[in-house]
């Protein structure tokens, strides 16, 4: 499939992730202003696959990303019951282009999440890989809280949008509920939706810049200095 970009994706820890949600969206509407203003969707491949997103036209700064066909079969997860040396949590494991296991709370700023992460994100359960960790409140009708402990950064996150629609997805199963859903999140609001005709799943949000930045060419010749105390000779 052609696409109109292709990314690489780091964690602050300096690992490769395969997606992120919110980095597509800002992604998205970086090239849709760009260079394909005129293009709609725009397409970017990444590791797990390639996305496709749009700015919304009767919200400035909106970017509705597609982010997991859902088909005509039941949603794809698996419910397991983790053990570790001191607690027991029932998780909702799904993948929406990077995994997730979802726990529901009762009171999420109550609830040990960054305890809880730290002793999941790497669970044997979840593989060499490791996981994020995303926890929802219910809230009153179509709405959530949610927040991630994020693999790659190990630790909660203001938002992130993989794990958002996996807590929608989770929370639509369990409670039979319909889409769209509104999440909130620590950074804000985000929706999730499911499109009737192609059986995508929708992620809404704003997609802001807060500042821009120019990087210079970078001499053939560079050469990557050192330090004199590090004995570095004949450089």
């Amino acid at each position: 499939m052609e696409t109109h970009a292709s990314w690489k994706f780091y964690n602050a820890d300096g690992s490769e992730a395969e997606m992120c949600g919110n980095a597509a969206r800002c992604a998205l509407r970086y090239l849709s202003e760009k260079y394909f203003e005129h293009d709609s969707p725009i397409s970017l491949e990444t590791l797990s696959g390639v996305v496709q997103g749009r700015m919304l036209e009767d919200a400035p700064g909106m970017v509705e990303l597609a982010l997991l066909n859902k088909g005509d079969e039941p949603f794809n997860y698996e419910h397991k019951v983790i053990k570790t040396e001191h607690h027991t949590f029932e998780a909702y494991v799904i993948n929406t282009g990077v995994p997730h296991a979802v726990i529901e709370v009762k009171d999420i700023f109550s609830y040990p999440i960054v305890q809880v992460g730290r002793e999941l994100q790497h669970h044997p359960a979840f593989g060499n890989a490791g996981t994020n960790v995303t926890f929802f409140q219910r809230l009153i009708g179509q709405r959530i809280r949610a927040t991630t402990f994020e693999r790659g950064v190990s630790k909660e996150t203001m938002a992130c949008g993989t794990g958002v629609v996996a807590a929608a997805i989770v929370f639509v199963e369990v409670y039979h509920m319909q889409f769209p859903i509104e999440v909130v999140v620590p950074g804000g609001e985000m929706t999730v939706g499911l499109s009737p005709v192609s059986k995508w799943v929708l992620l809404q949000g704003p997609a802001n810049y807060v500042y821009n930045i120019e990087v210079g060419e970078i001499p053939s010749n560079f050469e990557t200095p050192y330090l004199f105390s590090e004995n570095k000779r004949g450089r």
